[in-house]
């Protein structure tokens, strides 16, 4: 029989849902975007500049499955359970690759997830 989770907890499920959704969103339309523009802006420092952003993008996707394959919304073996200190980790990541509102959201779940 599965357990009942608090309300506090389940908020702090749903805002690192939602901002897992954010993140994977905005990775997955930043990489149409550059992969549109890409035969346009081959020009030395520019097509550098490019990589990182698909790199970054990457991540942020990546970040966004490894918070839905944490609340098994996805179907992915993960020996972790996302308690505070991996949302606080995630977000952190998510912030510096440029996650914005989603990485916000993921922060704000850490911390919701600490005070429960």
């Amino acid at each position: 029989m599965p357990r009942k989770k608090s309300g506090i907890k389940a908020l702090a499920e749903i805002f690192a849902l939602i901002g897992a959704v954010l993140l994977i969103v905005f990775g997955i339309i930043s990489l149409i975007g550059i992969s549109l523009t890409l035969p346009w802006i081959f020009h030395g420092k520019t097509a550098i500049f490019s990589l990182s952003i698909i790199v970054n993008n990457l991540i942020l996707i990546l970040v966004g499955l490894i918070i839905f394959a944490g609340y098994d919304v996805i179907k992915i073996s993960l020996k972790m359970k996302m308690e505070w200190p991996v949302l606080l980790v995630l977000g952190i990541v998510a912030l510096i690759f440029g996650g914005g509102l989603g990485a916000l959201l993921i922060l704000l779940a850490a911390i919701i997830e600490l005070i429960a």
